[in-house]
């Protein structure tokens, strides 16, 4: 479990800080690193939901004409956090941002733990947390 740790700690470091996030639109950011589009809204930073809503709130999304949003995976998700800063660990560039969890799609070992993993952006850090706790979520999609 310690070299699991370490291993996700390591893909973690290189994958962070990565993340050029501009304005795309009113209501996305994107990445232009890795050619994500980021929901940049109100909701992002007022309601919080269980893991089976913030997938369903995600599918349901429409935002400036597109649809096919998704909950981010673990990966995608730590791509945004920016370890030179600290709460919030995020691009100053997003106008919506909590320094909280949230949801990533990535779910934790057994389907029975019912868990998944969140990036906390007040300090950068990864947890897995109960699915029918609620936290925040910023649904993304890949640009065409």
């Amino acid at each position: 479990m310690k070299q699991l740790k370490i291993l996700i700690l390591s893909l973690c470091l290189a994958y962070t800080a990565s993340a050029d996030i501009v304005k795309n639109s009113t209501n996305t950011m994107k990445d232009t690193k890795t050619n994500f589009i980021w929901q940049d809204t109100k909701d992002v930073s007022t309601t919080k939901r269980t893991f089976e809503d913030a997938v369903g709130y995600c599918k349901n999304l429409e935002l400036d004409g597109h649809k096919s949003w998704e909950v981010p995976g673990f990966l995608e998700l730590f791509s945004l956090v920016d370890a030179k800063v600290y709460n919030p660990t995020i691009s100053g560039n997003f106008k919506f941002v909590v320094s909280a969890n949230y949801w990533s799609s990535k779910t934790f070992g057994h389907a029975s733990s019912k868990e998944a993993f969140v990036v906390d952006f007040k300090s950068g850090a990864f947890n897995r947390k109960k699915m029918d706790e609620t936290f925040y979520v910023r649904c993304y999609k890949k640009a065409s």
